[in-house]
């Protein structure tokens, strides 16, 4: 595989960050009500299109920008991917515990990560859960004035401050 430029890794990191969140989501789910929801099970018996339902969504701009720039039936293709991330779990092809495997202890002591988190690592910075930014390679906490040194990574970092996404 060819190797990724800078803009391609750090959508691969954002990828990652809200496949992580989606994650974590949907095991949060299953903690609160304490199985698999059974609406899912008949979700992944249905065969071809479904009825469709009216729904109000918030999506952020560069999304709808992304899927708009497609033209007519870009919300269908908006349904398309959710259909098939939803049918790509169930089949277990997106890897993550089931509902007997979750160690309830465990994932109670982490917090929903956050867009950017990826890229913070690739810098050697983490996200600490107090919200404090902290360097691996110097072993230290970091004040954002700091992280001058690259323009897109500051960006990154401010981006992801507020815990959102």
């Amino acid at each position: 595989m060819a190797k990724r430029g800078h803009v391609q890794r750090m959508h691969m990191n954002y990828f990652t960050d809200v496949m992580q969140q989606v994650k974590w989501d949907v095991h949060q789910a299953v903690l609160d009500n304490g199985a698999v929801p059974d609406d899912w099970h008949e979700i992944a018996r249905a065969r071809g299109r479904r009825p469709k339902v009216r729904l109000t969504i918030r999506l952020e701009e560069d999304v709808v920008k992304f899927f708009r720039a497609m033209g007519r039936g870009y919300q269908e293709r908006m349904n398309d991917v959710l259909r098939a991330w939803m049918h790509g779990r169930l089949a277990g092809v997106i890897n993550g515990p089931e509902a007997e495997d979750l160690e309830v202890a465990l994932l109670m002591q982490y917090s929903r990560p956050r867009t950017g988190e990826v890229e913070m690592a690739h810098h050697g910075v983490v996200r600490r859960d107090d919200g404090r930014l902290y360097s691996l390679n110097e072993e230290r906490y970091l004040a954002e004035e700091e992280l001058t040194g690259d323009a897109e990574a500051l960006g990154v970092f401010r981006s992801c401050r507020g815990g959102e996404g």
